[in-house]
């Protein structure tokens, strides 16, 4: 028998037959049903769903607390990234500032050692020319003592007589004093 027919068995034995539906419920089904749900709905709303709303509203509030530690984090950050910028500019400043200074140190540290130098070169220049002077001096009275003597004794060889050396130097020191200062 299907669902949409079913027999009922009468009072005298005939059979009559009456439609149900089985997706429509009965009366009791409809009332027990509309009171469970009438239950359930007053504990949702009043006793399960409460907490779920203070669990919800805890971690909303925790969440916006959360972002506005962020932000503040990170305005924080860029202060700090702002003054860490600007110390390591100033550094960079003063260490051009100790660069330079200690070029213009050394710049005038190298004037003076090359002035020094310069002035203890031109003093033994001076010393050197002034040795070399004196040395020339003694070697030219040297060289006249012996050139005199030396030109009296050839003088006496090519003349084959014998020469007053002391007048004959004379002669000789003059002659050498005409051609030293001639040169």
């Amino acid at each position: 028998m299907s669902y949409a027919a079913m027999a009922v068995l009468g009072s005298g034995g005939a059979t009559t037959t009456e439609t149900v539906n089985p997706i429509l419920p009965v009366d009791n089904e409809l009332f027990w049903g509309g009171l469970m749900f009438i239950v359930l709905w007053a504990l949702m709303k009043w006793v399960f769903l409460p907490p779920v709303q203070r669990t919800m509203a805890a971690r909303a509030d925790k969440v916006r607390d959360d972002l506005a530690a962020a932000d503040e984090a990170a305005a924080s950050a860029a202060h700090e990234a702002a003054a860490y910028d600007q110390s390591l500019a100033s550094a960079r400043a003063e260490a051009v500032r100790i660069i330079e200074e200690a070029r213009t140190e050394a710049e005038m540290e190298r004037r003076r050692l090359v002035g020094d130098a310069e002035a203890e070169a031109a003093s033994l220049r001076a010393a050197a020319a002034a040795e070399v002077a004196e040395a020339k001096r003694s070697a030219l009275a040297e060289l006249r003592d012996g050139v005199g003597s030396v030109a009296v004794s050839a003088a006496s060889a090519v003349v084959n007589r014998q020469l007053d050396p002391a007048a004959q130097q004379s002669l000789v020191q003059q002659y050498l004093d005409q051609a030293a200062s001639a040169n």
